[in-house]
Order: structure tokens, then C-alpha cells, then sequence
């Protein structure tokens, strides 16, 4: 059983560019969010829409944008709430999330999933989404590191992370959803010739593992709202849509049922399903020059991913 997850972090530009925007508009929201709407439509793809909130008014979506929500809403995608925060103490990540909450259900939105900026969330994390009610946290980014936070040793599943380890299964009632392993790289992020055959044997991986579980194996495709975008905001970057185009249409001849968020949370709880750990293999290292870390995983697992965190702690940068 192979299940597929499609979201977008629908976010202002300025991100993209680690605050220091090349040009004054956001088309991200306004032309490449209707671009992503449509182009799910064609594929028959349910999607979730991570849309950024701040507590500041000047970085709320909703208010300097709402026809984003609009539109998510009339093609009947999920809405979700996308809070970047840099902090990891529950203060700080209590006021910005519970603001950016909700502002959203003040407007009529019933909020059901989050996800952090740059995929990093915390055992506070946890705390300030289990008192808003929110069930599903779909931050993990298997085998990166943000911040404070190590996603090497999580589940290849969703599950309930512990109180005290967001990267390791608990009694929390919050359901962790992670995205695919960045190992098998797949993603639309380089111009590079072999990106599409990686994406390819990266699903081939996980079909070939679906087919040995009783548990669902979730394929979890995510993207950005700028990603289609030009860097100098002029148009569409044609290869980027290309690729995207090529790799959905790879998908199709394979059985794979398409779900929100919400929904494989739900489906997954109502199954009663445990969380797994998958043995697979390391394709994004294979692609690389011996001469790159990113070739050698136990290297970048086990002292570059730890020097990354003191970056974090010295300069307070996820």
C-alpha cells in the first residue's frame, strides 16, 4: 500500500532569500499558489497548503493576501498553518503559533495540521500544538538537521514522538508525519541532468518497499510556493515545471492513493498502524563527488549533522 502526500509551504518570497528579497512582489502567492492549483487539478492530486502566519500582521498571509486562502479553498485543498520560528523555547513558539492559530480559526478556518519553517519543531513544539488542538505535525525532514533538532534516527512512519525526544517515539498525543527520507532525493530542487532519474529510483525504493509491509508507505512530495519562480521573480522557471510535470506523470502508472495531510493522519490513526523503520538505500550519495560530504553518510550523520547544531547555538540560526 503506497500512499502519496503532496504539500506546498505557501510563504512570502522573502524566505527564499533568507529574508533579504531580490524583488519588492511575492509572485509565489500570486502566481505560482493558482499555478499549483492548477496543475493538482490535472493530476487528480489532493494537496495541503502550508500557509504562513506570523503574530506580526506585516507577515500574515491572510491579511495582506487572502485570495491565496481563497483559492486553496475553492479547489478544495487542505489549509494548514506554516509558522517559521528560530527559537526553540516554548514561550516564543507558544506566542507566534497560537497567534498565527488563531487568526486563522477566527476567520473560519478549522486548522487540523502545521508545519514548522525550515522543518524545525521542538519538544515545546509539541506542547503549544497539543493545546491548540492541532493533531499533525509534518516538520521531520528525515535524515537533515535544523537547528537544534537531529532527523536521523526518527521513524520511516508517522508516529507519536516522546516528550522529552521529538525524534523518537513517545506517548504524546500528537502525530508526527514525516517527510521522505532526503536520502532518496526526492524532490525538484536542482537543474541538474540526473535530479529525474533520482526521483525515479528514489520511488522505485519505496514502491519496492511497499510491496514487503502491511503498513502504508508514504511518499511524501513537498515543495515551495516560490520553487516555480524565476530567482528574479520574472516568470516560470520552465525546467522546474518540466521535472515536476515528468515526475507526477512517472507516478501514475503506479497505484498510489493520494491524501492530505489530515487525511493520512486520520486514515493512520483509524488503522491503528505502529510506526517502522525502512531499509533503504542511500541514492543521493551515489550522485555526488567523492570529494562532497553529502556523499558519505555516516560522515554527514555523525559529525557534520552535530557541528551543524553549534551553528545553531552560537549564531541562533535553524
Amino acid at each position: 500500500m503506497l500512499w502519496l502526500i503532496t504539500d506546498v509551504d505557501t510563504e512570502f518570497d522573502c524566505v527564499r532569500f533568507s529574508g533579504k528579497p531580490k524583488y519588492p512582489a511575492d509572485p509565489g502567492l500570486t502566481d505560482g499558489v493558482p499555478h499549483f492549483l492548477e496543475f493538482f487539478a490535472e493530476y487528480n492530486i489532493r494537496a495541503t497548503f502550508h500557509i504562513q502566519e506570523q503574530s506580526n500582521p506585516e507577515q500574515s498571509i491572510l491579511l495582506r493576501y487572502p485570495q491565496v486562502y481563497e483559492a486553496v479553498k475553492q479547489y478544495g485543498q487542505e489549509v494548514s498553518v506554516h509558522v517559521h520560528v528560530k527559537q526553540a523555547d516554548y514561550n516564543t513558539r507558544n506566542s507566534e503559533i497560537t497567534a498565527a492559530v488563531n487568526r486563522l480559526r477566527d476567520n473560519g478556518y478549522n486548522i487540523s495540521s502545521f508545519k514548522a519553517g525550515w522543518y524545525f519543531s521542538t519538544e515545546s513544539t509539541i506542547r503549544v500544538l497539543e493545546e491548540l488542538g492541532i493533531a499533525y505535525d509534518c516538520s521531520p525532514l528525515k535524515n537533515s538537521v535544523v537547528g537544534s533538532t537531529r532527523w536521523y534516527d526518527m521513524p520511516d512512519s508517522p508516529y507519536h514522538p516522546s516528550y522529552e525526544d521529538i525524534t523518537k517515539v513517545g506517548n504524546a498525543r500528537l502525530l508526527m508525519i514525516p517527510i521522505t527520507n532526503t536520502r532518496l532525493g526526492i524532490t525538484v530542487h536542482e537543474n541538474k541532468d540526473y535530479e529525474m532519474e533520482l526521483m525515479k529510483r528514489g520511488t522505485e525504493a519505496l514502491v519496492a518497499a511497499a510491496e514487503k509491509m502491511s503498513e502504508p508507505v508514504i511518499l511524501y512530495f513537498s515543495t515551495h510556493s516560490w520553487k516555480p519562480i524565476e530567482a528574479d521573480g520574472s516568470g516560470f522557471r520552465d525546467w522546474e515545471v518540466k521535472r515536476r510535470r515528468d515526475f507526477f506523470s512517472f507516478l501514475s502508472r503506479y497505484e498510489i492513493k493520494s491524501l492530505t495531510v489530515s487525511e493520512a493522519g486520520r486514515l493512520w490513526e483509524e488503522g491503528g498502524y505502529r510506526p517502522y523503520f525502512l531499509n533503504l538505500p542511500d541514492l543521493l550519495g551515489s550522485y555526488r563527488s567523492p570529494f562532497n560530504p553529502l556523499r558519505h553518510f555516516w560522515l554527514v550523520k555523525n559529525v557534520l549533522s552535530r557541528l551543524y547544531t553549534v551553528k545553531y547555538y552560537v549564531l541562533g540560526e535553524p
